[in-house]
């Protein structure tokens, strides 16, 4: 699992305004967004919140999947376990993940056995100002999560800049006429950008 250390660029903040594009694509076309999703995309969010309301309030996860099927979870590259003392911050880094195999698996996986063997790395919620607003997170899905969960969080919404476009684009060899194309007011900052919506269909 890719473990990164520095957070959101300022191109990914939310752009005052941006193009609202819908893309309609097959199944057989979704892995295409894989390395995507796995490198992690910039999504709206409502800051302030603990980490379980943005993946079941905001993200529409249901609650049991996300108890019994994503058991590792990473805020800002630190092992997540009480997801109601974990809060959301402009620029935080979520990182989903089914089971992964052997001891490691087992030491990250969320309140399991092992899991005071990483006490020191664990995730501890510190003081200071949280902010409220809308701002954004980055979103990262691991192994059988891609599949599940990919569909839900692109048809949502992801942010992108328009050569990350051009380049998705190309691989899923279409043009911009594919595309449904519209300005809207994407929430505040600077500069331009893309707003993604994907429809996944059977």
């Amino acid at each position: 699992m890719e473990h990164e250390v520095t957070g959101l660029a300022a191109a990914e903040t939310i752009p005052a305004r941006c193009d609202k594009v819908a893309l309609g694509i097959g199944r057989e076309q979704l892995d295409l967004f894989f390395p995507l999703l796995q490198r992690g995309v910039a999504v709206q969010a409502e800051l302030g919140c603990p980490l379980r309301e943005l993946l079941c309030g905001q993200f529409g996860i249901p609650g049991d999947y996300v108890e019994g099927r994503i058991t590792t979870i990473f805020l800002d590259n630190h092992p997540v376990d009480d997801l109601d003392r974990s809060l959301i911050r402009e620029g935080s880094r979520v990182t989903l993940s089914a089971a992964m195999p052997g001891l490691v698996g087992a030491t990250m996986r969320r309140s399991g056995f092992y899991a005071a063997l990483r006490q020191g790395i664990s995730h501890a919620e510190t003081a200071g100002d949280i902010g409220a607003g809308q701002g954004t997170v980055r979103l990262k899905l691991f192994n059988l999560l891609l599949p599940e969960l990919g569909p839900l969080i692109l048809a949502r919404g992801i942010l992108l800049q328009r050569d990350e476009m051009d380049r998705l684009l190309g691989d899923l060899g279409l043009g911009s006429r594919d595309c449904d194309t519209a300005s809207e007011s994407c929430g505040g900052g600077a500069g331009g950008g893309i707003l993604l919506r994907v429809t996944v269909g059977n």
